[in-house]
């Protein structure tokens, strides 16, 4: 856990004397005077200036409520410098814990390097190390400040790409309600959300409390252009799957495929037809979610007490519950998945005895289970408790702050999954069976009946598997999960010496903290006999005692060319009980040259825990989308001569293909496994280590009041890498790198197709990003027509590198999927009396994707001869970018009621998907970047202050 930002940031802000150095027409007497002190960000030290050595941005309530957002993800993840929003809403995470909630990705450097606080402490996070910001209700919210730089020298672990601190209200007298609803444009996604806040303070004690509730409908994949075919509509035919709800099968007479016709009878054969290859196949999007439906509600509660002037007693309290519906397609059922396949004494069997085929046989056979899609049900509860006292003493000249505090944050959850089927069941399922004398069909034989079976009609149609049959073979999934954060802190902070340019403070303070997790698959998955990834339990848990230090050090102030310079230096020595200690440094410079402009600068050393599934998180099935490098359209065999001969040397054939659950050649570069491979943790794991560089200016220019600038320059390199290998890593390394040992990591199949590859995680690689941050602010003098603010924030992106380690290429992914080079904001807000009115343009640039068409230079691949550095030629395509523009309009009644009405991306803007991209869709490989808006959105916002 972060030490508290001064804990008084949820209390009565503190106050210290300062001298005031102006003379008096009596004499030049010093009189003292009281100054407000605050905390920022990114330092533990009490301070009257708000300037820091590190970027802040800042967001406070009001602007928030000029926003068509209402959580704090969807606030957050539209910050500029905040990556893909690529696992929010998600439906490709069905099976995971943290589905269905709101994470933030600062620099695109991953959910788990941003580290989350509330009121200065840590929030709680799953066993992966992500924050859901949907557990943090925004009726509480005061203000949000996103530090844009490393700070671990502060805060500890996590924060490696930056830090969100959610300020909460305090000192809040009265009441207010709010009513929030929102539809999209085609009349889905129906966002809503009603919150109440309370508050009072009576003699020197205060309380508030919050509670909240909303609620999101799901959008449909079927009702979106842009997410209708797995591979766009460019290419409806491309992509498909061959498990629809009409039977396939996979080796009828002279080992072709057969599909059965529409209407037609699956026990007989000559109601079926050769298999046609797209135009037979199934768009499994038809039964996928784009974005997921939840339900949250939470109530949260302080409370503080003043003993005197000196001394305070604080405590909060929340309660979170979400749940969150998703959907994906009826799962793929078929010898291919599941190695059954329909006996040929099944009734069923149109190639079988009783169907009176001439040679009968067994079936090999596909088809999805579209009358029972896959369905997830996930709900988490969060728990929070927290409490300290703080106080402020003096000794002699010196004024010091302290704090003792400790928190418990928990999360509870539960997964329930229907759609899943029991291969022990099915199996029967599939066995003999025949119609008795009642006309019923049975399970086994006639006389050896199998009680309770009910045979699988395994090649019907569409509506062919009744609800007797799916209620045999289904399988509901139930498994639970949870988290557990404790934390206790003391801190001090105050004055050291006065020095001829101002006053030395420091800040101090030690901390303890415990992180504990477990995953729970219910026992059945466990052992592997149901369709759904078999995965170990596991647990875990880890403690770190910590103990850091300030130092602002004033060095000059009201010269010429230094009306201000001062250095700030921490550190923070950290003992963790997995792997060891770490130090961690920070050095930051501000320099006033003059008054109107300020100079910054610092250097911090960062690290990353690893989390409790990094370590303790088993080992899991997941079916990998990959390029096998032998595939000698797709692969590196196809360019690389070395490949082909390791690929030959393995016994592949100049011809090999890899294949798709039909057997057929894939169409594409990333298919999806058809069989399942094996990930998971490494309890060996060393922490990332990473350095943090920024250097900016913040002009405020003294002839134009109301006008601040500022320009920042950052690079964060990260080494160690805690990295999940993935398949065409160890596959690349096998082939292309020639590492022998990932050569054992895999075996292949009869056929020559990968089976059996396990990866887990590694220290590995290493990763750099560079660029830089502008803002614009300007509230313009006040004019007879009203009064208007302008705000810009922009991000351009130099660089964004990586390196796998083992040998592999280093990768340049500034403007590739999905590192944009450029995010920008701007607003332009204007107020009249009880009206006003605000305009947002929020723009991304294009980006680069490889091309999965069109090779030689078609109109999806307008970059053929494009040169990776280190790779060579690498053929691209070019995905434009997209400006969403928003507008509110907004009145406040004179019964302190404010109406808000708005739509976000007004003119309806779709941007473009992606083929290369991780699909958001199962069984897809066309995706839409989840950082996109999906169409126009129109919402009312009521306020009323009571």
């Amino acid at each position: 856990m972060a030490v508290a930002i001064a804990t008084a940031l949820t209390l009565p802000t503190w106050t210290v004397f300062a001298q005031d150095t102006s003379s008096t027409t009596q004499g030049n007497t010093d009189q003292a005077k009281q100054l407000e002190t605050v905390t920022v960000t990114g330092s533990r030290i009490r301070s009257v200036d708000m300037e820091t050595a590190q970027p802040l941005f800042t967001l406070d309530r009001a602007e928030i409520q000029k926003q068509g957002y209402v959580t704090v993800g969807d606030i957050l993840s539209h910050m500029t410098n905040a990556g893909s929003a690529g696992v929010n809403k998600s439906t490709v995470l069905v099976s995971n814990d943290y589905a269905g909630g709101s994470y933030v990705d600062l620099r695109s450097l991953g959910l788990s390097r941003t580290l989350v606080l509330v009121d200065g402490r840590r929030w709680g996070t799953n066993t992966d190390g992500f924050t859901d910001l949907d557990t943090i209700p925004s009726s509480i919210i005061e203000r949000i400040e996103v530090l844009k730089d490393g700070a671990s020298a502060i805060y500890g672990s996590d924060a490696i790409a930056g830090v969100v601190n959610i300020i909460t209200r305090t000192d809040y007298n009265g009441a207010e309600a709010n009513v929030y609803f929102g539809k999209n444009g085609q009349g889905d996604g129906t966002n809503q959300q009603y919150d109440f806040t309370a508050g009072k303070s009576v003699g020197n004690a205060s309380f508030m409390v919050g509670g909240t509730y909303a609620e999101t409908d799901p959008v449909w994949a079927r009702d979106r252009d842009y997410a209708l075919y797995p591979k766009g509509v460019l290419h409806p035919t491309e992509g498909l799957s061959s498990f629809g709800p009409g039977g396939l099968i996979s080796n009828g007479p002279g080992g072709d495929a057969y599909k059965l016709n529409e209407g037609g009878d699956p026990t007989k054969f000559s109601d079926y037809h050769s298999y046609l290859g797209a135009a037979d196949n199934y768009n499994a999007d038809q039964q996928m979610m784009l974005a997921s439906g939840s339900k949250r509600k939470s109530i949260f509660a302080k409370a503080a007490y003043k003993f005197g002037d000196n001394l305070n007693l604080h405590g909060d309290a929340l309660y979170n519950e979400r749940t969150a519906n998703i959907q994906v397609a009826g799962y793929p059922v078929g010898t291919a998945t599941t190695g059954l396949v329909l006996d040929k004494n099944s009734y069923y069997n149109p190639l079988g005895v009783q169907s009176g085929y001439a040679t009968p046989q067994d079936v090999e056979f596909l088809r999805r289970g579209t009358e029972n899609p896959r369905l997830t049900k996930n709900t988490v509860k969060t728990y929070r408790l927290g409490g300290g006292i703080d106080g402020a003493f003096s000794a002699g000249e010196h004024y010091f702050t302290w704090d003792v505090s400790a928190f418990i944050n928990k999360n509870t959850g539960h997964i329930f999954g229907t759609g899943n089927y029991d291969l022990v069941k099915m199996q029967q399922a599939l066995g003999p069976s025949f119609k008795d004398t009642d006309g019923v069909v049975k399970c086994g034989t006639p006389g050896a009946v199998i009680t309770g079976c009910t045979p699988l009609n395994a090649l019907a149609g569409d509506g062919g598997w009744t609800r007797d049959m799916l209620d045999y073979i289904g399988r509901p999934t139930n498994g639970t999960y949870g988290s557990k954060t404790t934390g206790f802190t003391a801190n001090i902070s105050g004055d050291l010496v006065q020095l001829p340019a101002g006053t030395m403070q420091f800040a101090a303070g030690a901390e303890y903290r415990r992180e504990s997790g477990y995953q729970r698959p219910d026992g059945y998955s466990q052992t592997g006999n149901s369709t759904d990834l078999a995965a170990d339990p596991s647990s875990g848990s880890y403690n770190t005692k910590e103990v850091y230090a300030e130092l602002n050090i004033p060095l000059l102030a009201d010269m010429a060319f230094a009306r201000q310079l001062s250095v700030d230096i921490a550190s923070r020595y950290s003992r963790y009980s997995n792997f060891g200690s770490t130090t961690n440094s920070k050095f930051g410079l501000t320099w006033k040259p003059v008054n109107d402009l300020l100079v910054r600068g610092s250097y911090a050393e960062g690290f990353r825990a690893p989390t409790i599934n990094d370590l303790y998180g088993g080992q899991s099935q997941t079916f990998d989308n990959y390029t096998d490098p032998c595939d000698v359209t797709f692969g590196s065999a196809s360019t690389n001569p070395a490949v082909a001969a390791n690929c030959a040397a393995a016994g592949l054939g100049a011809n090999f293909h890899q294949t798709d659950a039909a057997g057929k050649p894939v169409d594409g570069p990333g298919a999806q496994s058809t069989t399942p491979f094996l990930s998971g943790s490494n309890v060996n794991l060393q922490p990332e280590t990473s350095a943090s560089k920024s250097l900016g200016l913040v002009y405020s220019p003294h002839f134009v009041q109301g006008l601040d600038l500022s320009l920042d320059w950052y690079n964060i390199r990260i080494k160690n890498l805690i990295s999940g290998v993935s398949s065409d890593n160890v596959l690349d390394d096998c082939y292309l790198r020639g590492v022998a040992a990932s050569c054992g990591l895999f075996q292949r199949d009869a056929d020559g197709q990968v089976v059996n590859l396990s990866h887990t995680l590694a220290n590995k690689g290493w990763l750099e990003t560079e660029g830089y941050d502008f803002t614009l602010n300007y509230r313009l003098p006040k004019f007879s027509i009203g009064q208007f603010v302008v705000h810009l924030d922009s991000n351009y992106l130099v660089k964004y590198n990586s390196n796998a380690g083992s040998g592999a290429p280093t990768e340049f992914n500034a403007g590739n999927y999905s590192i944009w080079r450029n995010r920008t904001n701007a607003n332009l807000d204007w107020s009249l009396g009880n009206f006003g009115v605000n305009w947002g343009v929020r723009a991304y640039s294009n980006l680069k994707e490889a091309c999965a068409y069109d090779k030689a230079g078609g109109p999806l691949c307008d970059l053929p001869n494009h040169y990776t550095p280190g790779v060579g030629v690498t053929p691209m395509r070019t995905v434009g970018g997209i400006v969403y523009n928003d507008l509110q309009v907004r009145w406040t009644a004179p019964w302190k009621g404010t109406f808000s009405v708005g739509a976000n991306n007004v003119f309806n803007r779709e941007g473009a998907a992606f083929y290369s991209g991780p699909a958001n869709l199962s069984d897809s490989q066309y995706s839409y970047n989840p950082a996109y808006d999906i169409g126009r959105f129109f919402y009312l916002r009521y306020n009323q202050k009571f």
